[in-house]
Parts: C-alpha cells; sequence; structure tokens
C-alpha cells in the first residue's frame, strides 16, 4: 500500500525537477510543470532545471505548439508554475550546443547556468525527479 499523503510540515523543503524531455514527446511535458507547480503551491523550495532537449519548451513560442491530448497546450502549465514560483533554470551548454537557443528567445523567469550547477542543486535538495 503506497502512502500518498503530503509531507507533515513541507516548508523548508527543497525539490529538484529535472527535465530532459522536450517537444517531441509531448505526453511527457506537462507533468513535470503541473507536479512543479503542486509543489511550490505547498511552499515546497521548487527548481526545475532543464537539459538536453528540455530547454526546447522555455523557447519563445514553444510551448503554445506543445498540444495536450484533452486540448489546450503545454502553456497553461508553464505558466502555472512560474506563477506559483517554482525557478526554473537551464543548462547554457545545452541551449548553446543541442538546442541552439540564444538567451534572448528564452521565455522571461529562465535563468542560464552552468552544467556543474545541478550536481550544487541535487546536493542540496531533500529530493530529485527526474522526467
Amino acid at each position: 500500500m503506497s502512502d500518498t499523503t503530503a509531507p507533515s510540515d513541507p516548508e523548508g523543503k527543497k525539490i529538484l525537477l529535472v527535465m530532459t524531455t522536450g517537444p517531441e514527446d509531448p505526453d511527457k511535458t506537462y507533468a513535470p510543470f503541473y507536479t512543479a507547480a503542486l509543489m511550490a503551491a505547498m511552499e515546497i523550495d521548487t527548481t526545475m532545471y532543464f537539459l538536453m532537449h528540455g530547454p526546447e519548451l522555455l523557447r519563445k513560442g514553444a510551448a503554445e505548439k506543445v498540444p495536450l491530448k484533452k486540448g489546450g497546450n503545454l502553456k497553461q502549465f508553464v505558466d502555472m508554475a512560474l506563477e506559483n514560483g517554482v525557478k526554473f533554470l537551464a543548462c547554457a551548454e545545452s541551449c548553446r550546443d543541442l538546442c541552439e537557443i540564444p538567451a534572448d528567445e528564452m521565455i522571461d523567469g529562465v535563468k542560464l547556468v552552468g552544467s556543474a550547477t545541478l550536481a550544487d542543486l541535487a546536493l542540496d535538495a531533500d529530493s530529485v525527479i527526474s522526467f
């Protein structure tokens, strides 16, 4: 039997969600943003780190082009996460070398960071979830 209850005291907890999936697999894109928004609403310090193809979702106009099976698009979940205070960090190397996204083509609220930042974030987090 699994325990589905929330932590008794989420305040002071840190969660890191690592997003490697991009628009190439739309079915795997909404849950990370929804989960992050939910955790941030619970007052958990929530950070999403995007690498590999993940930064493609943060390109201006990209989330609007990712369809959801039940209608709408990914933008509503991206906006919900940002509005709830989720921090978006994108691997500068992935943006530059793999996705070829210049910094000025990223949506507002994204901070470009080095790849070593992922190790620091993971060591500091109470939990790490990878998508």
